[in-house]
């Protein structure tokens, strides 16, 4: 199996292929490989509910916009894989994560959200 995300693009945006995207993704975290925009775009269409996973994707994107916040508040308190907590925390901080949670939780109604925007504040709300 090819450990490239723009190689494996179906692998990473089917839903039922959990293990093998995880595998994927945490080979990019664990070699600190840059992402493409290529593989930017695939990422940013990812609709994985798993907690790890998500929190790669926020690490990988590294960006600070709201979504991505919550995926890198995901990702931090992912206690299995310390790479990606501590990853993840050197990210952000309490203020842009209140800002996130203040933009998904507050300002925006749920009807208007995408469909990631959906599973990735569901999943922020369980942590």
């Amino acid at each position: 199996m090819s450990y490239s995300i723009f190689n494996q693009k179906k692998t990473i945006l089917l839903p039922n292929s959990e293990f093998e995207r995880r595998i994927i993704l945490q080979y990019y975290l664990d070699n600190d490989i840059e992402i493409s925009t290529i593989e930017r775009e695939i990422l940013e269409n990812t609709t994985v509910s798993e907690h790890e996973s998500i929190g790669i994707i926020g690490c990988l994107l590294g960006d600070l916009s709201d979504l991505n916040v919550l995926r890198l508040a995901i990702g931090a308190k992912n206690r299995s894989n310390q790479k990606l907590a501590t990853t993840a925390s050197a990210k952000i901080n309490q203020t842009i994560i209140d800002k996130a949670f203040n933009t998904y939780f507050i300002d925006k109604n749920f009807d208007d959200l995408t469909e990631i925007e959906r599973i990735v504040s569901g999943e922020f709300n369980l942590i």
